[in-house]
């Protein structure tokens, strides 16, 4: 926040230098015009707004997502996909820390594996978000999708305002690299809501996360609750946790469903009945 200094009130004009009041009036009229039309189009949706691929047929309409833990999900139907974190990067400073999920994840043979690659650049650690920084993560999503089974990838990467013409880049670089690799994404729900700002990210699926909504938890949960769809149409996937209340969720192609704990049988099922009893 910039606080503004008290100044010393400046001497009056001389008379010659004043304006005249019809001048003045003028351009007072013009600044304020000026004011609305930059308060106009700061407010509009992002004027830019690129056609996504669909989807292959094979994609589940339903997914478990899995961090980095021990998981048997083998209990689940063929029908549900499982995203599942392969890597973290964490960047601070001009350092980047590289690290495979340690934990071990079962799944049935056929199952849709979706690979996640989680991202942290936390302010508190200033990232450089240099040449080098970009090249690691660039490196590190292409290697992943290289490796996916299914040739899809999800990006997992809340990043800051500050940050976004840097993950803006590293997204256009590995969709250069990898054009036929289904791209996913994860978004906090306020860039589906009133920011809207991944409307021209080069990816296939943006997946709205309508849980750990922070401080403004209440009324975001308040402005979710409800909606048909969501506010920004490239938000066509919803993230929702098992730990959190039932959320009447807007219109989505694709649920992916986040617990805090490893998955059973029995959350599972519960977590469904959960979902269908608020469509």
């Amino acid at each position: 926040m910039t606080t503004n200094m008290n100044r010393a009130a400046a001497p009056a004009a001389p008379a010659a230098h004043r304006p005249r009041p019809a001048a003045f009036v003028a351009a007072v009229v013009s600044l304020l015009l000026l004011a609305c039309a930059v308060g106009l189009l700061a407010s509009r949706p992002h004027a830019r707004t690129i056609a996504r691929r669909p989807l292959p047929a094979a994609w589940p309409a339903t997914f478990a997502w899995t961090w980095d833990r021990d998981d048997d999900l083998r209990f689940l139907s063929p029908d549900v996909g499982v995203a599942a974190v392969q890597r973290s990067i964490e960047l601070e400073g001009r350092e980047t820390r590289v690290r495979a999920n340690h934990g071990v994840l079962a799944t049935q043979p056929a199952a849709f594996v979706l690979p996640v690659v989680h991202v942290d650049a936390f302010e508190r650690w200033q990232p450089a978000l240099d040449a080098a920084q970009e090249d690691a993560l660039v490196r590190t999503i292409v290697d992943v999708a290289a490796q996916s089974r299914v040739g899809a990838v999800q990006v997992d990467f809340e990043a800051l305002p500050s940050q976004r013409a840097f993950y803006r880049r590293v997204l256009a670089r590995v969709r250069a690299q990898r054009p036929t690799t289904v791209v996913s994404i994860t978004a906090l729900a306020s860039w589906c809501l009133a920011d809207r700002w991944t409307s021209d990210l080069p990816v296939d699926d943006v997946v709205a996360m309508a849980f750990r909504l922070g401080h403004d938890a209440r009324a975001t949960r308040r402005a979710i609750d409800g909606l048909a769809r969501w506010p920004a149409s490239d938000c066509a996937s919803t993230g929702i946790a098992t730990d959190e209340g039932a959320l009447r969720l807007p219109a989505h192609r694709t649920l992916f469903l986040f617990s805090p704990h490893p998955w059973t049988a029995a959350a599972w099922q519960s977590a469904l009945a959960s979902t269908a009893s608020t469509s």
